[in-house]
């Protein structure tokens, strides 16, 4: 809503898209953690390791361990970017923290339920990151831009 009463079609607009692309993410996210078996996982992880070896990165940099991290990171990111035009009134702090529980409830499935995945403490911590990334680049973007009408409204 403007200040006059009316709705922004451009918010409006916005708010559409990003509940779509949100929940189009998180499915894709659940079908890759909730996996019965690590391949795509383990996959993604060799396959990006390999790619940057050839793209020059020394190896000591890019080894699979550091990868998955990095990749566990980015793969949390997304989700409090988007968030936060779907659930405007959500702080930075909020996402964080809901990012720390949602990973850790995927790890403690995948521990207790999918005898083939293994529960990892460095997963919270990589996708917790994730979700300190995803909700510090958009309040980054709402504090630089602050009359940008197209931006989503947070709590401070």
């Amino acid at each position: 809503m403007g200040g006059t009463g009316t709705i922004d079609p451009v918010q409006t607009s916005l708010t559409t898209y990003a509940r779509i692309a949100l929940a189009v993410y998180v499915l894709a996210l659940a079908v890759v953690l909730f996996q019965p078996t690590p391949e795509i996982a383990s996959g993604t992880v060799l396959g990006v390791d390999d790619l940057l070896v050839r793209f020059g990165f020394p190896e000591a940099w890019v080894a699979p361990g550091r990868v998955e991290f990095v990749l566990n990171a980015l793969m949390f990111a997304p989700v409090p970017f988007l968030g936060a035009w779907v659930f405007p009134g959500l702080r930075w702090t909020d996402w964080v923290a809901y990012t720390f529980l949602a990973s850790s409830a995927v790890e403690l499935t995948q521990g207790v339920l999918l005898s083939a995945r293994s529960a990892q403490f460095v997963d919270i911590v990589a996708n917790t990151l994730g979700g300190v990334i995803g909700a510090g680049v958009i309040a980054i973007v709402v504090a630089l831009l602050p009359g940008a009408a197209w931006l989503p409204r947070q709590r401070t």
